[in-house]
């Protein structure tokens, strides 16, 4: 009888409708609304004897503007959520919706459009979805190209926009006096925007139609002349 009682009163605590989460807390939103964090967590009126901290971390590292996320539940109704958020670095716009993206290469939506720094890359190689990972060396190189102005290059390099193109061009900063300046991949970028910077700053008047610093040891100018 008493093992009975005792399976008894378990089986209350567990099922049974008095120990249940029905607060949940959360901190550290920004990019993304405190229900989205609460339903993804799958907390609320969970049985709170059953409730997994761990599980409901899993499920909340699948939303693509967090970066980590800690969950207590306590005796007898409560569940605390705290998230980091990712830091965007920049905006990656690929076939016409534009993401944020932060030093991982991790493509998220937020609610805040103000939430970033306005750098801009435009990606021709296809449409993309919030939790693609792009390839974090890419990403911290096409921002050092976003971050070139007018002022960095030569007068007429003017609304410089930096595109992400589909062939061996790679990156290229494309200028709104119609020529372009063509990078590559993220390797030795540093030294590339050296040697296009230098090479406009000695030649501020002379006619491209691009410059090809893809190979910085073999830069390619059009026209040659």
């Amino acid at each position: 009888m008493l093992f009975g009682a005792c399976g008894a009163a378990l089986a209350i605590c567990v099922w049974g409708p008095y120990f249940r989460i029905t607060d949940v807390s959360v901190s550290g939103t920004h990019h993304i609304t405190v229900d989205a964090v609460t339903s993804t967590s799958a907390l609320g009126g969970a049985p709170t004897f059953l409730a997994s901290g761990a599980r409901a971390r899993d499920r909340l590292m699948g939303l693509a503007a967090v970066r980590e996320a800690r969950v207590e539940v306590a005796l007898p109704d409560r569940a605390t959520i705290a998230v980091t958020e990712r830091v965007a670095i920049g905006r990656w716009v690929a076939a016409g919706l534009e993401w944020f993206v932060d030093d991982d290469g991790v493509l998220f939506p937020s609610l805040d459009p103000r939430a970033a720094p306005d750098l801009r890359v435009t990606d021709e190689r296809g449409a993309r979805q919030a939790g693609d990972r792009l390839d974090p060396a890419l990403v911290g190189a096409a921002m050092k190209l976003a971050h070139l102005g007018t002022s960095d290059l030569r007068a007429d390099a003017t609304a410089p926009r930096v595109t992400l193109t589909k062939g061996a061009d790679g990156l290229v900063i494309r200028v709104s006096a119609g020529w372009e300046i063509r990078f590559g991949g993220a390797e030795r970028i540093d030294e590339k925007i050296a040697l296009a910077k230098r090479f406009l700053r000695e030649n501020p008047q002379r006619k491209l139609d691009y410059l090809d610093v893809r190979t910085p040891d073999s830069i390619v100018v059009s026209p040659r002349s």
